[in-house]
């Protein structure tokens, strides 16, 4: 303090500026190591007091239910307030949103996509084992929140002895059938506020809360899935890909950009976003995709169950509105999703490779062999 007030009237010495110095990183560093105790000591008292039964806990999560309570929204330019009316609000967009619309899009007649091999097609539909069930379980974690149905992982673990003969019972009706349970396909969506204070729907998160059993046989088709989705897809898509990073495409996108700055090549950057991409895929067009892929009928029997006919219904302020059919959109939340966009995406890749082979781009080139 003495140092900090004589350097704002004179000039400081030498030694005193490195008395300084050496002051400043010890403040610093004794705040930093008072900022860890403090977390440290959060962490424990959560650990503690986190889940049981205590006015620690009940004090934690009623100030979160406060924090995310939707008390009005804006549609539309008007504001909206009141439960019942916040509540129709929410129900009238999602249920709008998720409806099927017709609109003009590209035609994928005629373009050459991979396609599956017989031996990779038979792979996706063969019978489901004890052992692949149960490591679709196992594959989920113990102890993350209970799903809508009020079960969660570590429990069937816990119990698998007394109830893999119910999930083997599931999984062998819906290989047989291809239909699934009334109620079994039902989710809640939660929305997740992007930033503080929301006023608009869209500055929510719609993410599923999906049934256990549905998580188990999204799993399951997701392990088969990932198995054969690198021969499908193409080589510059790498989310979801077995032996890629989703940062890989990041990566040779910024190398080409810089080898371009530094030689002086020409070079358009054409950068696409999409927008709320999970909610616009068009379910009939994903079909049409998995058809031309060699999807065998059988699955793409099962993914129209899983996609077409699952209903949910919207929680605001902890409460369910009315039920609703899911006409078209993935839902995030579950496992089986991510994928399924990916063949979805790759018909925007054929498309692009199309107008290249028409002359209508022509592609850039990097390194010394002009990959």
């Amino acid at each position: 303090m003495f140092l900090d007030t004589k350097g704002e009237t004179s000039s400081l010495l030498e030694e005193e500026v490195s008395e300084l110095i050496d002051l400043s990183a010890s403040l610093h560093s004794m705040s930093r190591i008072q900022t860890s105790l403090c977390w440290q000591q959060a962490r424990l008292k959560w650990l503690k007091e986190g889940d049981t039964n205590t006015i620690f806990f009940n004090r934690v999560m009623s100030s979160r239910r406060r924090h995310n309570v939707i008390q009005l929204l804006q549609v539309n330019g008007v504001q909206v307030k009141g439960v019942q009316n916040v509540r129709e609000a929410v129900l009238h967009h999602f249920s709008s949103h998720y409806k099927a619309t017709d609109v003009v899009r590209p035609c994928v007649e005629g373009l050459r996509f991979r396609r599956l091999s017989v031996a990779e097609s038979g792979t996706l539909i063969h019978p489901f084992s004890l052992e692949e069930v149960k490591q679709a379980i196992w594959d989920c974690d113990s102890f993350k929140s209970p799903e809508p149905d009020g079960i969660n992982f570590g429990f069937i673990k816990q119990f698998w002895p007394e109830l893999k003969d119910d999930f083997m019972r599931f999984v062998v009706e819906f290989h047989r059938n291809g239909k699934l349970t009334k109620g079994v396909n039902a989710t809640f969506i939660t929305l997740i506020p992007k930033i503080d204070s929301p006023q608009w729907l869209n500055d929510f998160r719609p993410i599923s809360l999906v049934g256990c059993m549905c998580k188990v046989l999204a799993k399951l088709l997701e392990n088969r899935l990932s198995a054969v989705i690198g021969s499908v897809v193409s080589d510059s898509q790498s989310a979801f890909v077995r032996g890629k990073q989703i940062l890989d495409g990041i990566l040779v996108a910024n190398e080409a950009v810089d080898e371009a700055h530094c030689l002086n090549k020409e070079m358009l950057l054409f950068k696409v976003d999409f927008e709320k991409a999970y909610d616009s895929v068009d379910l009939s067009y994903l079909d049409t995709l998995m058809h031309k892929m060699n999807f065998p009928t059988l699955w793409r029997k099962w993914m129209l169950e899983c996609t077409s006919m699952a209903t949910t219904s919207v929680l605001v302020n902890g409460c369910p509105t009315d039920e609703f059919l899911i006409e078209r959109g993935l839902r995030q939340g579950d496992p089986l999703y991510p994928f399924l966009f990916l063949l979805a995406a790759e018909g925007f890749n054929v498309l692009m490779l199309s107008t290249i082979k028409d002359g209508l781009f022509r592609g850039y080139h990097v390194g010394h062999k002009n990959a």
